[in-house]
């Protein structure tokens, strides 16, 4: 039934009934990952996609068993497409890209966007930087007051964001800060918003093939984490956390492509670029939770997971090496990171900010910074 909101559980719960006879169930606080009893089969769930992890051909053919009795399926043994993307394995060289192909081509063609008549190397426009004086105070971006548009337009951009928000997610992550600043005005859209949209859809149609490669690892979860103060309307930050999973000697890592990507607006007003930084330690922490969980569901045991930061005010902190004062909105929420770093399940560092991948996503950068660091993070192909 189309529209149906309880939809989603009355699948769960009746996929829940059919497989429990044959051993699968799902795994305890996870979104959608399930196990077998006493096989090492395990599988992720995603709307009607499964994305199985087996060890031997048996084994698959007993969970496609199960599943052909009540509903109807088709496979794919070679892992090539799940969930709308498109997975290249290069085994001997032990790598893995992951696409979205022509998925750029047919949304722009669909909202009628022309190809600019030149390329658009910033997904942002970018207004000239100007540095801070010596004393001088830095104040947050002041809402945009302008003329809103109409109906008709602003239901085009709210469509467009949901468009591309997935292939932002999935692939092409360097969009986000974009949609980040786009979101927060997509209800009440003014001639900046569309400017905006029509920028990233220029900088979209300049890179219309992006692939993410995943290189082999110890399957070590690391996390990249920095932020930017006062950069948004209403005085609020911006915080952005890199997970990539990597190699668990710290000196042997390499720019991995990340699994997941955070960028995302604090609600609270924070204090001090110290407090944003510290905020943005906090959650990424917590998101990292989870993830550990499933990773070690997977077979893949996780040590302290390394947490980089290059404020040493925020890494002092959480090592308990200041004395902290005028700071009593931290006893809320931020004693949690000097807990979890007490025991074990975080190893909280300091690196250079040259170093630290989070911070490309806290802040919108002009078009030559983008072109030249856009190739660490996203592979672009050749159209």
């Amino acid at each position: 039934m189309y529209g149906l909101k309880q939809a989603a559980i009355l699948a769960f719960e009746n996929l829940k009934k059919n497989l429990a006879p044959h051993g699968y169930e799902p795994i305890p606080h996870t979104d959608g990952m399930w196990q077998h009893k006493t096989k090492a089969t395990k599988f992720c769930l995603c709307v009607d996609d499964f994305g199985v992890k087996y060890y031997n051909e048996a084994d698959v053919d007993h969970l496609i068993t199960a599943l052909e009795e009540r509903y109807k399926i088709s496979t794919d043994r070679t892992g090539k497409h799940f969930c709308g993307l498109t997975l290249d394995w290069h085994y001997d060289e032990d790598y893995v890209d992951v696409s979205m192909p022509d998925y750029i081509s047919t949304l722009l063609l669909k909202y009628l966007h022309a190809l600019p008549k030149k390329p658009q190397f910033s997904p942002f426009p970018v207004k000239p930087y100007v540095p801070l004086k010596r004393g001088q105070r830095q104040y947050a971006p002041t809402p945009d007051e302008g003329t809103l548009l109409n109906p008709t337009e602003t239901t085009r951009i709210q469509q467009i964001v949901g468009s591309f928000l997935y292939y932002g997610r999935a692939i092409d992550y360097t969009i986000l800060p974009a949609f980040n600043t786009i979101a927060q005005s997509q209800a009440k859209p003014t001639a900046t918003a569309k400017t905006a949209i029509n920028t990233l859809l220029g900088y979209c149609a300049t890179y219309p093939r992006v692939k993410l490669r995943f290189h082999a690892s110890d399957m070590v979860l690391s996390i990249d984490s920095d932020a930017a103060y006062l950069v948004a309307p209403g005085a609020t930050s911006r915080v952005a956390g890199y997970f990539q999973l990597n190699s668990a000697q710290r000196s042997n890592y390499h720019v991995n492509a990340a699994i997941l990507f955070e960028c995302k607006t604090l609600r609270h007003v924070v204090a001090s670029s110290v407090e944003a930084e510290t905020a943005g330690l906090f959650y990424n922490a917590q998101r990292d939770v989870l993830i550990r969980y499933m990773l070690s569901q997977l077979g893949h045991p996780q040590l302290p997971t390394p947490v980089k930061t290059d404020n040493e005010t925020a890494n002092n902190f959480i090592h308990n090496n200041i004395t902290q004062k005028r700071s009593k909105s931290w006893d809320m929420r931020y004693y949690w990171l000097r807990n979890q770093h007490n025991q074990n399940n975080f190893d909280f560092y300091w690196d250079k900010s040259k170093n630290n991948h989070g911070g490309y996503w806290t802040k919108h950068l002009p078009a030559i910074y983008h072109r030249f660091i856009r190739a660490t993070y996203v592979l672009d192909e050749k159209t």
